[in-house]
């Protein structure tokens, strides 16, 4: 975007820390208060993260399953923990093996 000072990126930093985003977002927030523009996606803090809808139901698959295996072990049942990790296993792998979300 534009060279700062050592002064200043430490101030940035600093202040963008106090307001729990990061320096780009908070540089990015004065900006569109300046130009008086309004722009969920330009004040948004991190990277954006689109995951798509097959992965975000396989992550679901895998958070049941997981609840399934807490109850399983609470109720000592030894086998439907085993079976209900098999499942979350089997819907984390192929999110795991396509890599990070896009």
């Amino acid at each position: 975007m534009t060279r700062m000072s050592h002064d200043l990126n430490t101030a940035v930093a600093a202040a963008a820390k106090a307001d729990g985003i990061t320096a780009g977002a908070w540089v990015r927030g004065l900006i569109l208060d300046r130009l008086a523009i309004v722009s969920a996606v330009d004040r948004r803090s991190g990277r954006p993260v689109h995951r798509p809808a097959e992965d975000t139901i396989a992550l679901v698959a895998a958070i049941r399953a997981l609840g399934d295996v807490g109850h399983a072990i609470s109720s000592k049942d030894l086998p439907a923990a085993k079976a209900s990790l098999a499942t979350a296993r089997e819907a984390l792998l192929p999110l795991v093996a396509r890599g990070p979300a896009r």
